[in-house]
């Protein structure tokens, strides 16, 4: 099953062409801002160029949904959408912050992947791996622990040390595994969890935990085969925060008063809109 993987929920984006076998290429870079201009350029080298093949000969589509930046997740959920009803395969969409985990599979104890929110903030989800025997092949199967977070990383710690001994506790033992910590993480995050959480968290390196596409193309495989699949028209981005919406000030003073209220009735939807996904 080969299946074209795209991710570009924040400055970090990646994409990638894979099967349950082998990895047929694969693109990670920093694309800062630039998310509409250089997301179809890589995918057609991807597919085209490097592997001489079309679009049509893929069997499925699997896109990041976020959460992260707001115009980021859209662009490739988009693209995923167009793609997918285009062409009449099937979509899947996973959350970023479970790719972000899944890198880390070989960890036993708990994980907590992070996305930087801005405004101090951190969006976050945890999770433990079951390992799964499957004919002699090792395979393991990631498990969300409670919900999607957007926390400061004081809220998230105390949420963390509030649920330890529930994730990582050692039955007849009062010792906790450490909790892995990953992500894009800035300095100030990183001090403020390891100073908080007395000696039980881990880090993963920036560089070893950017996000890899292919990490999602096998995500979206597994979610293939047990029929977890999404319907084009109705896959949104996972947006735990209200998005920036701003009304010009230039055009104020130009606009009567009924036509402010529609004005602002308008951006009420888009935001109210922007919550419900």
């Amino acid at each position: 099953m080969l299946l074209l993987a795209l991710d570009t929920s924040t400055r970090q984006a990646s994409i990638a062409l894979c099967d349950e076998q082998t990895l047929h290429g694969e693109y990670s870079w920093h694309i800062g801002n630039n998310h509409s201009v250089e997301l179809l350029e890589r995918i057609q080298r991807l597919v085209e160029v490097d592997n001489g093949s079309s679009l049509q000969a893929i069997d499925g589509v699997a896109v990041a949904t976020g959460p992260g930046s707001f115009n980021g997740v859209r662009v490739a959920v988009a693209t995923a959408k167009a793609f997918a009803f285009a062409l009449q395969k099937p979509l899947v969409g996973v959350s970023t912050l479970e790719i972000i985990a899944a890198q880390q599979d070989m960890w036993r104890g708990p994980v907590c992947a992070i996305v930087e929110a801005g405004r101090s903030e951190l969006y976050a989800a945890c999770y433990l791996f079951d390992e799964i025997d499957t004919n002699g092949e090792i395979l393991y199967q990631i498990r969300q622990l409670g919900d999607y977070l957007m926390l400061s990383p004081q809220q998230l710690v105390s949420y963390v040390n509030e649920h330890m001994h529930e994730w990582a506790g050692v039955p007849g033992k009062r010792q906790v595994s450490p909790i892995l910590f990953c992500g894009e993480l800035s300095e100030t995050t990183r001090h403020v969890i390891f100073e908080q959480m007395q000696g039980q968290s881990l880090f993963i390196n920036n560089v070893q935990a950017i996000r890899r596409a292919s990490t999602l193309a096998l995500l979206g495989i597994q979610r293939l085969y047990v029929g977890r699949i999404e319907d084009p028209m109705l896959l949104e981005p996972l947006y735990l925060r209200r998005p920036s919406i701003t009304k010009s000030a230039r055009k104020q003073p130009l606009l009567g008063q009924k036509q402010n209220q529609s004005s602002d009735l308008n951006q009420t939807e888009r935001e109210e809109g922007a919550l419900r996904h």
